[in-house]
């Protein structure tokens, strides 16, 4: 029995150790703020380091090299440059300003239906489904932003707060359902045989057993569907803080409400517009599912290609190179928004 009590008084004395080694050392570490963001921080930049920064670093070394025969990524001395940012931006025996100034004859002529030809070189296919999938993605941003803003406004100012909340789960409704289950939803609605189809055919204008699928209309249609409640819920956020007796003080002081809307209401809900503009242009932009499965070969657009020189034509360089350039115009449209922010405070 005596042998038990001691025993027992051995365990007790040495948890109280214990318990008190770990209590002085999270004072300790308390005391020392570095430690403690370091034991904090260590986890989530370890995950962010190998799965993110790794990877990156190195697809942005593949950029310099060179494709071998059997499409294996020559790194040698040798082989490293600047080759496939050139190819990618230069046409083969021109000059980087014969290309800059190709490339500014061929937006001026795409712009502007029936112009004389400017330039007898036309710029590398890759840059021109650069632009093309810039152009997709400043599409999708202005659609969004002409539909989503009213939605927005509707929600944050005209609605009875009680249906609110009931609004804004149904613009995030969508995210409910798998991205791949939406896209192929679209391409029920617009393929032949579907109710809408059939309806637009009654019509006289509309041509018999038409179909909007694999079409230029389809992928954006594709983009705004997917990304819109990008837009509307910025705005909301912001519309939703805004003071609306500066409106009716406009209003008091001789402004008429379109004038009081577009002078004190619209500029303060800006701020959200711009975050669901970079929301929506980033990811439309560099868009790869929605052009895959409702674009034809006339709407493909620079992701595809980056996925293709992975994949098929087994180019890791060329499309490591294709990346690090859509990278750049995120990067730009980042840094636009942070100007506009900084603008706008």
């Amino acid at each position: 029995m005596c042998g038990v009590i001691r025993q027992r008084e051995m365990v007790r004395d040495t948890n109280n150790q214990a318990s008190g080694i770990d209590t002085q050392l999270v004072q300790r570490i308390r005391r020392n703020q570095w430690t403690g963001a370091i034991i904090n921080l260590a986890p989530s930049a370890l995950w962010l380091g190998v799965f993110f920064i790794v990877p990156l670093a190195v697809m942005f070394f593949f950029s310099f090299g060179e494709r071998g025969a059997f499409g294996e990524v020559l790194l040698a001395g040798e082989n490293l440059g600047i080759q496939q940012y050139r190819r990618f931006f230069i046409s083969d025996g021109a000059t980087l300003v014969t290309a800059l100034w190709a490339t500014a004859a061929w937006l001026i002529e795409t712009v502007t239906p029936g112009i004389e030809s400017l330039s007898t070189t036309r710029p590398t296919p890759y840059v021109r489904l650069l632009f093309k999938s810039i152009a997709y993605g400043i599409l999708a941003t202005v659609i969004s932003f002409i539909i989503g803003y009213p939605i927005a406004y509707y929600i944050g100012h005209v609605a009875p707060d009680k249906y609110q909340n009931l609004l804004v789960v149904l613009v995030i409704l969508p995210f409910w359902a798998s991205f791949l289950v939406r896209i192929y939803a679209i391409q029920l609605l617009l393929s032949t045989n579907s109710v809408l189809m059939r309806a637009l055919s009654t019509l006289p204008f509309v041509e018999q057993e038409v179909s909007l699928m694999y079409s230029q209309f389809a992928v954006l249609l594709g983009l705004v569907y997917i990304w819109i409640p990008f837009m509307i819920l910025p705005v909301y956020s912001s519309i939703e803080e805004i003071d609306f007796t500066l409106q009716e003080a406009a209003m008091d002081l001789g402004a008429d409400r379109f004038q009081a809307f577009y002078r004190v209401i619209f500029p303060q809900s800006k701020p959200g517009v711009m975050a669901g503009s970079v929301l929506v242009f980033i990811p439309s932009t560099g868009a790869y599912v929605i052009p895959e499965l409702l674009g034809g070969t006339d709407s493909q657009m620079i992701g595809n290609f980056i996925a293709s020189q992975f994949g098929s034509a087994g180019n890791w360089p060329l499309g490591a190179a294709g990346a690090f350039v859509l990278m750049g115009v995120m990067l730009l449209s980042i840094a636009a928004y942070q100007r506009g922010g900084g603008e706008l405070g």
